[in-house]
């Protein structure tokens, strides 16, 4: 299953602005967004499905973890011989994933899928059942399933603190924050939330977990030695909270607004917002490449927008691309600096659409 180049004509289309994607602002020295990636092709991920979510990227085995959601299948994609290695099925659905190398473990949110799961969801929204969703942890060496833990309502995005060696999962639905001990696989905590929870991201400047509460428009921050909230950093004109992204070293947080497409940039020590900026239509998965200094966000629409993050505090827009129909999960390879992308159905199947930045050396 190598990657199948594409036909130059897709090719242009891939690589130009489309849809909704906004324009860019006349004063900032920006490249065309024509002139940004390279398509490098599709590679096969089996039958369509009716969603992919979040991908994984495992640098140092150099692996790419993926979920596709509407099979309940975790995929394992090989990034040196760029082909899918191993298909992990038995999952009801599976929405976040989290590949941790130091631990050799991979962690996986499973909500519940079928009318039961969708009632008990209902119910764990208004505080009537704590769920039947899970985190599955797996072997990363031998692909093979540890544990079983209690995920809430509908677990979503997940963080890994690794000075405390804690996992953090988002119950989006559940208004909360499950923590696992990732040395033993034993719940820890259920931090309860003030609202939806959207991502979840650990920062090792300020040693704290933050995730944007939907509902509410704010930034929440934990404690990851107590395992409590501590405080919400408010975000004045960012509605609908969800994807969340941290440069590493700076205490520098990006938030991805869905309800009015803005990308919030925020000082996390001082729990203020610095700026935002105008992205593409519905937001969700926000990526970075630390050594090109990218930050990607890839959203429903299918759309993504690159800022280039060199000065971390004053990202710089670069473009707007549209990728893909049901292109709002993106991953990257920090050595080959590629982009992933697992697109639900294309021709009746899903693929891993690849694109390749033109200036990565």
């Amino acid at each position: 299953m190598k990657i199948r180049p594409l036909l130059g004509l897709l090719a242009l289309l891939i690589v130009s602005s489309h849809g909704p994607a906004r324009a860019l602002d006349p004063r900032a020295a920006s490249p065309s967004p024509r002139a940004l990636f390279t398509l490098i092709g599709d590679v096969p991920l089996g039958d369509a499905t009716g969603r992919t979510d979040y991908q994984s990227v495992d640098a140092e085995a150099r692996r790419l973890y993926i979920a596709k959601m509407g099979e309940g299948k975790l995929l394992v994609y090989d990034l040196a011989s760029d082909r899918l290695v191993r298909e992990i099925a038995g999952l009801p659905k599976i929405t976040g994933v989290l590949a941790v190398a130091q631990l050799h473990r991979v962690y996986a949110s499973v909500p519940g899928a079928g009318v039961a799961s969708s009632l008990r969801v209902g119910l764990g929204m208004l505080g009537l059942s704590s769920g039947t969703g899970m985190v599955v942890i797996f072997d990363s060496e031998t692909l093979k399933e540890v544990s079983r833990l209690p995920g809430g309502v509908f677990p979503d995005g997940i963080a890994y603190d690794p000075v405390e060696q804690r996992v953090f999962v988002s119950d989006e639905l559940g208004s909360a924050v499950t923590v696992i001990d990732a040395r033993n696989n034993r719940p820890l905590a259920r931090i309860k939330m003030a609202g939806q929870v959207g991502n979840v991201q650990f920062d090792r400047a300020t040693g704290k977990v933050y995730a944007p509460l939907q509902t509410r428009n704010v930034l929440a921050v934990i404690d990851p030695i107590k395992n409590v909230f501590v405080t919400d950093i408010p975000l004045a004109g960012c509605r609908h909270p969800h994807g969340l992204a941290i440069a590493a070293g700076t205490a520098v947080g990006y938030v991805a607004c869905d309800g009015n497409d803005v990308l919030a940039i925020v000082d996390l020590e001082a729990k203020r917002i610095m700026g935002s900026r105008p992205i593409a239509h519905d937001p969700d998965v926000l990526a970075m490449d630390p050594d090109m200094k990218r930050l990607y966000i890839a959203s429903e629409s299918g759309n993504m927008s690159t800022l280039d993050v060199t000065n971390p505090g004053v990202p710089v827009p670069l473009g707007d691309i549209f990728v893909g129909e049901d292109a709002h999960a993106v991953a990257v390879d920090p050595s080959s600096h590629r982009l992933y992308f697992a697109l639900a159905s294309v021709k009746g199947k899903a693929v891993l659409r690849v694109l390749s930045p033109r200036t990565a050396h």
